[in-house]
């Protein structure tokens, strides 16, 4: 799988074996890591496994960047991956702006 974007190899590495879009669980269309927030972080946090397809039809509304960040938190706290202190302060800065829980 090769994964197209900004994000540092660390965080593709976090992807690098999951193979179906977070939105509608399809496998053939190609994946890309989203940024959930807009590319504002390169944060883990701020990345969302999407399909080419998906991901053409993002409508970047408040309630699906919340959704998004809110599945990639929780995705990433069940792998076991701990946060830095830079995902701490884009968690921060983005928790109350989105009402994100955890």
């Amino acid at each position: 799988m090769h994964l197209q974007n900004p994000f540092s190899q660390d965080t593709r590495n976090l992807f690098l074996y999951e193979y179906s879009c977070w939105l509608c669980a399809r496998s053939d269309r190609g994946l890309e890591i989203h940024h959930s927030l807009g590319r504002c972080s390169n944060s883990p946090l701020n990345a969302f496994l999407i399909c080419t397809y998906c991901h053409s039809h993002m409508g970047h509304s408040q309630k699906e960047e919340a959704n998004c960040l809110q599945t990639t938190m929780r995705w990433l706290l069940r792998q076991g991956y701990e946060l830095t202190k830079k995902d701490i302060e884009f968690y921060t800065t983005h928790k109350n702006l989105y009402d994100i829980k955890i």
